[in-house]
């Protein structure tokens, strides 16, 4: 029998998903930067400027999908049982946080800036919800939808994985524009290899965990060898995972000039369209589990 993937959730999802790793895994930088202190406090400010603002537009993206935005507010209804009510508590726990963060220590208060015990709880508090909103971004698919490529433990760490390495990226990219930071960035660089290599293998563990059954098999197939295939190979494995970890290793070898900061910020730049890409193919490569009924199944509409 035929089975239809998934065409109801866009690039606008695939946008929110991208988005709000990005925000959470830059924010989580910046408070580990702020703890470090000393030549990391430019680092430090860039990622808790990054989080917030990233995560309310990938919000902004979701609203737009949900075609009636002015029934948003129901996605707060029933926390005791509803995974998605539970991951809007923790993202609007996170954006309340991070604007607090942002405002009273970067513009136009600064009242945070001498208070470095007030500000790094503030920063705690912040990165315990800004990794579950990470989390979260994969639970939301399993959680959503019954489909069998999206309902797995290896997603959400997939997701959470990539949100670090991409907010490492974007803490790196306006590192660049701002000045002044290239140790930190070359240093940030060398993070992200570690983080490139582990989602390597995470994407590793999650395609070769798709033959429990016969619709997260199609969904692999459909990723590997067929439609998807262009955009895994060329967008997440080329331009996301292959290329910056190329570089910033050719960038953590280089002995002296330029390379090591350049290379590290044309592969974060590469690193951030393969994230966005990252998240088009899960949705593209999701499958719908047929309609049983007595010895005939019956494939679910493309919706």
């Amino acid at each position: 029998m035929l089975l239809k993937p998934q065409s109801k959730w866009t690039w606008l999802v695939a946008a929110y998903l991208f988005l709000a790793g990005v925000g959470a895994g830059a924010y989580i930088t910046g408070v580990v930067a702020d703890w470090l202190g000393g030549e990391w406090a430019g680092i430090a400010r860039i990622g808790v400027v990054l989080g917030f603002p990233c995560v309310l537009v990938g919000c902004a993206f979701l609203v737009a999908d949900l075609g009636k935005p002015e029934n948003f507010w129901r996605a707060w209804m029933r926390p005791n049982t509803s995974w998605i009510a539970r991951g809007t508590i923790v993202i609007t726990v996170f954006m309340i946080l991070g604007a607090i963060h942002f405002g009273f220590w970067i513009w136009p208060f600064d009242s945070l800036v001498d208070a470095d015990g007030a500000r790094q709880a503030i920063g705690l508090l912040g990165a315990i919800f800004a990794l579950g909103t990470a989390i979260y971004t994969g639970i939301l698919l399993g959680a959503s939808r019954p489909i069998a490529f999206w309902s797995t433990a290896m997603l959400p760490l997939l997701f959470l994985v990539s949100a670090l390495s991409t907010g490492v990226m974007a803490v790196i990219v306006g590192a660049s524009f701002a000045g002044g930071a290239e140790a930190a960035i070359v240093k940030l660089g060398k993070v992200d290899i570690l983080l490139i290599i582990a989602e390597i293998f995470v994407v590793i563990f999650y395609l070769q965990g798709t033959h429990r059954v016969p619709e997260s098999r199609a969904s692999a197939k459909l990723v590997l060898v067929e439609s998807v295939a262009p955009l895994f190979w060329i967008g997440v494995a080329g331009l996301g995972l292959v290329l910056p970890l190329a570089l910033e290793l050719a960038g953590a070898f280089a002995l002296e000039g330029t390379g090591p900061e350049v290379a590290a910020i044309v592969a974060s730049i590469s690193g951030i369209i393969g994230g966005l890409f990252l998240r088009q193919v899960v949705l593209a490569g999701g499958i719908h589990a047929p309609l049983k009924a007595g010895r005939f199944e019956y494939a679910l509409a493309n919706t």
